[in-house]
């Protein structure tokens, strides 16, 4: 900002955070106008990024948000969750509609149908069950008015409970047997390089602050080679646009028994301070996206809004962030060419390892098959009860548009695969293996950070754990 600027935010009795003076806010009268119609008095980074986020916005490059969660409340009567999964299951029916819309009928009118007449619904799995001798799958289904039974020779472990699908059959007097069912699914999204210069988005997740067992010595090696200061794969510093992280920005506290003995630090907002420590050393033309996941300072149930600035003050003086809720979904631009990208700290993940028997041994594989499966239900929490919700009157875990990447993390391991060209990553974890995660037998791959060129869509893998940043061949996969 120019002094005549400051001063004019002065004389109409705004003060000006210093950690935002230098950033280039255009219309400044505008600006004064909003604050002082919402009796905001005080301008920092989080009321100016509320009411102007162009404002660091490089021309070059930037952030465009299709979906984040800005809170809300619901008092969780039977009436808020009838609008909850309404609002899923019209939502996901209208994609499938627009998937294939020919023939569609209701279930009323398929129980109405004569018996041997083929049928095909768009439905809510209430629940499946497998028959004893395993020949076959009894699927229970419904929609807004009115419910039904279908029978399929197949045993299909991607059908779960309360996904929205199309089932194609023949009618019969208590059921329809099963000859196909579609899943909503994303499209294919086109994998041509952008008419863009090298451009790169790294990912972390995990953080973990304030553990005994947070690893430091790897993040600061990431700080080192993140500002040029490393040699090995400098390009890629040089070149880095976006830096996005996906959850668990600290340990938190009392999140898992006896957690106080693996903490060196026992106060969360020191946490997030100790956390900013390390963010405001990356260099500020690097924009960073900021979301929340299980251990941080919210509630449990999503979504989740962002960083309350109570808890995370330090960190609202980085004048690169964006927060953002979790999940969120939005645009990384380059040049004017946007690539989408879903966020989500990946609560849910676990639920389908231990619930799915064959992604029961939380392979790289597995993990990848998992969040294909979201992607496949066009929802990151397909089954109620995978992860604690909210029920608003809109489902926010409903994935609305197919993205370039979907981004999670949670699992404390990493991978970079693909579906239908849309590149999936988790992003690792900076903490070493818990007492709760020995227990359980959880081996964490730490430091690993997927590099995604937004450019060609190439992905790798670096590894910060050795003495030298590297490659990370296992995670990859085509």
């Amino acid at each position: 900002m120019q002094e005549e600027e400051l001063s004019k935010f002065f004389s109409n009795g705004i003060l000006v955070d210093a950690a935002i003076q230098s950033a280039k806010i255009g219309n400044v009268d505008e600006i004064i106008k909003t604050l002082r119609e919402k009796n905001v008095t005080f301008l920092d980074q989080r009321a100016l990024h509320d009411l102007y986020p162009e404002a660091y916005n490089n021309s070059e490059y930037s952030v465009e948000i299709i979906k984040n969660y800005a809170g809300g409340t619901s008092a969780s009567k039977p009436a808020d969750w009838t609008a909850y999964f309404n609002d899923r299951f019209n939502r996901i029916k209208n994609l499938l509609v627009n998937k294939e819309s020919s023939g569609l009928m209701s279930i009323s009118q398929a129980k109405n149908m004569p018996s041997g007449s083929d049928v095909k619904i768009i439905a809510m799995v209430s629940n499946v069950s497998i028959s004893p001798i395993k020949k076959f799958m009894i699927i229970d289904i419904e929609d807004n008015v009115s419910s039904y039974r279908a029978i399929s020779s197949t045993i299909n472990q991607d059908l779960m409970q309360d996904q929205v699908v199309i089932i194609k059959g023949k009618k019969s007097k208590d059921a329809i047997f099963v000859n196909e069912i579609t899943f909503p699914d994303i499209q294919v999204r086109d994998g041509k390089p952008l008419e863009i210069e090298d451009s790169y988005a790294l990912f972390l997740s995990d953080i973990h602050v304030g553990s005994k067992l947070f690893a430091k010595e790897p993040i600061e090696k990431f700080i080192k080679w993140i500002n040029g200061e490393i040699e090995e794969y400098m390009e890629i510093a040089k070149l880095t646009k976006f830096i996005i992280i996906t959850g668990d920005l600290v340990d938190g506290i009392g999140v898992y028994p006896d957690q106080e003995k693996e903490l060196n630090i026992t106060d969360l907002k020191e946490q997030y301070s100790a956390l900013y420590s390390f963010l405001d050393r990356i260099p500020k033309h690097i924009k960073i996206l900021i979301s929340q996941g299980n251990h941080d300072a919210t509630h449990i149930a999503e979504p989740q809004p962002r960083l309350d600035a109570f808890f995370g003050g330090d960190l609202y003086k980085l004048e690169n962030a964006v927060f953002l809720s979790n999940p969120y979904q939005v645009n990384l631009v380059v040049s004017g060419h946007k690539t989408n990208l879903l966020g989500y700290h990946g609560f849910s993940i676990t639920y389908y390892v231990n619930t799915i028997s064959k992604y029961n041994k939380m392979t790289t594989e597995d993990v990848a098959a998992i969040m294909k499966l979201q992607l496949k239900s066009r929802h990151l929490a397909p089954t109620h009860g995978s992860t604690q919700v909210i029920p608003l009157t809109q489902d926010y875990l409903v994935i609305d548009e197919t993205p370039d990447i979907y981004a999670a993390g949670h699992i404390h391991k990493t991978l970079v695969s693909k579906y239908k060209e849309t590149i999936l990553i988790n992003a690792s974890c900076w903490q070493h293996q818990t007492s709760y995660q020995k227990k359980y037998g959880v081996d964490p791959e730490v430091a690993k950070v997927p590099v995604v060129n937004l450019k060609t869509k190439e992905s790798q893998i670096l590894d910060f754990l050795g003495e030298k940043v590297q490659i990370y061949r296992k995670g990859i996969k085509a």
